[in-house]
């Protein structure tokens, strides 16, 4: 019996003590928004719990800095790659009109050297290189189709480059005066000596073995075509001399080594050469 009569004078305890905290919560209320006079608890319960809200604001505050400096990032590297290419694009235009410019260049200097020959000349591209060891042709973008014959002279802008020696009807095969295989008879500019001139299967040396020792020669002659075989026409520039040696099995004769005038490792176009029937007929009339 004592033990029910305890439990019921602790629960009306509880509940009297619940509406008296109701009561002075409801005062308290009223107080306040009359008088404030919970302003200043409020105020410093705000400045004693400002430094646990700063640190549960941090994460969030954290995230969003990282979120927002790794967006800007992400931008920056996007119109990093974008200026990037397009600033190759341009690189490459520039190249381009830069290719196209010197084209022209060449061009004008190859129709200028056409119109100075007293040949009929024609100008073409190479399309294609096969440098051997000892092999040295070019494939040009003229064949049958624009009259193009084998044993063509081909030139550059400097000198003798080659002759056509297969035809086919857009395109047709050179071998370089510098081929193993090929020969040019020639003679000297300054004294008239003639002789033949041998590839050596290296793009910047060209042989002379069969040179008089008594022959008047010296580095820095010009060679040019003889006109002999009926191949090349007659003034062509060929080499200049680079190199005398005696010749170590035949006293009477002189090794000697030439350099070609042609820039045959830079070659883009060429021109296509053949004696001009007019200007061989005036010459004839004039002899006559």
């Amino acid at each position: 019996m004592w033990g029910k009569k305890s439990d019921k004078s602790a629960t009306q305890t509880y509940v009297l003590r619940f509406l008296f905290l109701e009561i002075v919560c409801v005062v308290l209320m009223i107080l306040d928004n009359s008088n404030k006079i919970a302003t200043p608890i409020r105020s410093t319960i705000s400045a004693l719990t400002l430094p646990l809200v700063k640190v549960v604001e941090w994460p969030q505050r954290a995230y969003n800095f990282i979120n927002s400096a790794l967006s800007d990032h992400l931008q920056l590297l996007q119109e990093n790659s974008d200026l990037k290419q397009n600033l190759s694009q341009v690189q490459i235009d520039l190249l381009q009109m830069e290719v196209i410019s010197q084209q022209n260049v060449e061009l004008r200097q190859l129709l200028n050297a056409k119109q100075q020959l007293p040949l009929q000349t024609t100008a073409a591209f190479l399309v294609n290189l096969n440098i051997g060891k000892n092999q040295h042709r070019i494939v040009i973008n003229q064949g049958s189709n624009q009259n193009i014959s084998i044993n063509q002279t081909v030139l550059d802008l400097y000198g003798l480059i080659g002759q056509v020696s297969k035809v086919n009807l857009e395109n047709s095969h050179v071998i370089l005066i510098t081929d193993q295989n090929h020969a040019v008879p020639v003679e000297f500019l300054r004294t008239g000596v003639r002789t033949v001139l041998y590839g050596t299967g290296d793009m910047n040396s060209l042989s002379l073995p069969e040179i008089p020792q008594s022959a008047d020669i010296k580095v820095g002659d010009t060679l040019i075509t003889s006109g002999f075989g009926g191949v090349f026409p007659r003034g062509l520039k060929v080499a200049s001399l680079s190199e005398i040696h005696d010749s170590q099995g035949d006293r009477s004769f002189q090794q000697a080594y030439a350099k070609p005038s042609a820039n045959l490792n830079n070659l883009k176009q060429v021109l296509l050469v053949w004696e001009d029937s007019n200007h061989s007929e005036s010459s004839e009339d004039a002899t006559q």
